[in-house]
């Protein structure tokens, strides 16, 4: 398979049809691969496919192929495919003619809905609703596996996702804040990420840095506290409660009432030093005018 496709890409494309004649059909050489989990293999067959048996096909058959590589998180794969597709929708819109001849299962496929999604996520944004068809496809399968990382709090293979795709992490967690993307307790949260995250190794933190960003655009609290937590970025986490001392005073009563938590005790500690001098200072700036 590997030796076929090789050859394709570097014979003339009007030449393939030929060259498939005798060594059989793309789309049969494409579903072998496909079978055998030889997905890169795979996805080099797709513009012969494109070539030879029209962009409604290649359409479907990278569809099926992104879902695959994102299941086995090949999340450079997954970005060509996404590139592909979308570089290529002209195409399939053009070839919309032949719609009535598609198979059900590929118009099931391109109504895919994610399972992972809130009720009422089903209500687009005025973005998404003006999105053709074959791009809502792509945007399905991309959010149905953000929620399902996003659920599973599976962040660093989240930011590799959102890297090698360019997913947009910031639309998503604006539609998610009450889904898929909400934390319902800080401690549990604290604890499981922690746990996730692995904050000893330096591309953990760069995840959690990366992520921090992220949730400091949309301003989701929630996170901010957690992943500035365990980043010890008491900086972020400064600003935050000077702003509100409720969420500071629940902040410091969790740290403190949860033994597993006994390490952030000199973080707390730095904080409350520091949010102390903010409360001195805003009292001096405020003082009365002689």
């Amino acid at each position: 398979m590997d030796v076929v496709v090789s050859v394709a890409r570097k014979t003339d494309g009007r030449h393939w049809a030929d060259l498939f004649s005798a060594a059989g059909r793309s789309t049969e050489m494409f579903e072998e691969c496909f079978q055998r989990r030889w997905y890169r293999t795979a996805a080099c067959y797709i513009l012969v496919i494109a070539k030879l048996e029209g962009p409604a096909v290649s359409q479907y058959c990278a569809l099926r192929l992104l879902q695959a590589t994102l299941d086995e998180s090949l999340y450079e794969l997954a970005g060509e495919l996404v590139r592909f597709l979308l570089r290529s929708g002209r195409d399939f819109e053009n070839a919309n003619t032949d719609s009535e001849k598609l198979s059900p299962r590929f118009m099931g496929y391109l109504l895919f809905r994610s399972p992972y999604k809130r009720q009422s996520s089903d209500l687009k944004s005025n973005s998404m609703k003006e999105l053709s068809p074959h791009i809502n496809s792509v945007m399905n399968i991309l959010e149905s596996h953000a929620s399902y990382l996003m659920s599973g709090k599976e962040l660093s293979k989240l930011v590799a996702f959102v890297k090698g795709t360019q997913f947009d992490l910031v639309e998503y967690l604006q539609r998610e804040r009450q889904g898929s993307a909400r934390l319902e307790n800080f401690a549990s949260a604290l604890e499981l990420i922690g746990e996730k995250l692995q904050m000893d190794t330096l591309q953990s933190r760069l995840d959690a840095e990366f992520l921090l960003a992220h949730m400091c655009s949309v301003k989701f609290k929630e996170w901010i506290v957690v992943l500035a937590t365990l980043l010890r970025r008491a900086e972020v986490l400064v600003d935050l409660f000077r702003h509100d001392l409720r969420l500071w005073k629940a902040y410091s009563i969790t740290l403190q009432s949860h033994d597993v938590f006994s390490e952030y005790l000199d973080l707390l500690s730095a904080l409350e030093e520091e949010l102390s001098s903010v409360s001195d200072r805003t009292l001096q700036s405020n003082g009365p005018v002689s």
